[in-house]
């Protein structure tokens, strides 16, 4: 397949051990696995060292570069896309989302289940944030995402602040599962690398939440820096009321774009970031989300994930930092810090990746 090499062409040799971490240990690449990967121009770099990992490995594969196969944005993936994805048992997607191409994005991850995928997503993920996310022990954060779900489930009121404004009190819907996205993944299952969260959908969400960092989808790339003007916004009842900023114009933009389908202005993810070995916000909001703090997401809940059984046109993942959280009055993490009972025995170092180095 000719994509194969022109992807080829746009590595980055610093993130040879990144790609090779991603495919053997969070995907867990067998010889027999048939691997397919899917990017667009912006994310070469990311997606070529995964299928240099497969080439030394030996692994079948197919690569397909998305602006040769459609105009984007995307109303639906390619057939040949699907067809490569139909006979593969491992799957990543590398792509900087564009307004209007969540249907397309949500028609591969359906695939998913159907066909018992081991899927990585990496949206909109940048050369540094995939290779200092990849160096995270996986293991040490799926036992850190156990001892927080020790907890948070079953807590009454669940209470989080920031030195930004956030003030929000968030309670849980027994009914809806709780989502472990520890980097391991298993047939049947996708999740964001690089990863490390934890996340439901909520029942009451009712507060404020200011955000000073990321917007997803397409606000990022608009609006990659939020600290010179964070984005205040006030629920109640679990739906979004209103929307304060002194960039009055993304205020407009975030406002009408949640209102403009179904429950978009809904808060589809309440969610915890568990991977301490990520130690900075980048603007990636797929990265962000799984550093030490609480993320929201306005939308979609991922209802064939968490159970939750009201659906949505869109999805946007909001991000504040400094983050602190008390369940039920119990303190577990200060201003994006752990308090040592939850972080256990983890030894966060910043040299090779501890997984698969």
């Amino acid at each position: 397949m000719p994509d194969r090499q022109e992807i080829l062409k746009g590595a980055d040799p610093t993130l040879a051990q990144a790609g090779r971490v991603a495919l053997e240990v969070c995907l867990a690449a067998r010889p027999q696995d048939v691997v397919t990967f899917v990017a667009d121009e912006g994310c070469l770099p990311v997606i070529a060292s995964m299928l240099q990992a497969a080439e030394t490995m030996g692994l079948k594969n197919q690569a397909f570069l998305l602006e040769r196969w459609g105009k984007r944005p995307l109303g639906r993936f390619p057939s040949e896309v699907v067809a490569a994805f139909e006979k593969s048992q491992i799957t990543a997607l590398a792509v900087a989302p564009l307004a209007g191409e969540l249907k397309a994005r949500l028609q591969l991850l359906e695939l998913v289940p159907k066909l018992q995928l081991r899927h990585a997503h990496l949206i909109r993920v940048g050369a540094e944030a995939f290779r200092v996310g990849m160096r995270a022990d996986y293991r040490a954060v799926d036992a850190l995402q156990d001892r927080l779900l020790a907890v948070l489930p079953t807590a009454a009121r669940v209470h989080v602040t920031s030195p930004g404004g956030t003030s929000l009190d968030v309670t849980f819907d027994p009914n809806h599962r709780w989502v472990k996205s520890n980097g391991l993944i298993r047939p049947g299952k996708w999740q964001n690398l690089p990863s490390g969260q934890v996340y439901t959908c909520p029942a009451t969400v009712d507060g404020v939440y200011v955000v000073d960092k990321t917007i997803g989808d397409w606000f990022a790339s608009k609006y990659p820096d939020l600290s010179a003007f964070p984005v205040t916004l006030e629920f109640a009842g679990g739906r979004l009321r209103d929307v304060r900023s002194d960039n009055a114009t993304l205020a407009r933009e975030l406002f009408l774009f949640v209102r403009s389908n179904e429950n978009g202005d809904r808060v589809g993810e309440f969610g915890v970031g568990t991977n301490p070995w990520l130690h900075f916000i980048s603007g990636e909001h797929t990265f962000d989300e799984n550093v030490p703090g609480v993320h929201l997401a306005l939308g979609d809940p991922f209802g064939a994930e968490t159970g939750a059984t009201w659906t949505s046109k869109t999805r946007v993942s909001v991000i504040g930092t400094r983050m602190s959280i008390e369940a039920d009055g119990r303190l577990l993490m200060d201003q994006g810090v752990y308090v040592p009972e939850i972080l256990g025995d983890v030894r966060v170092s910043s040299g090779e990746p501890a997984a698969g180095g």
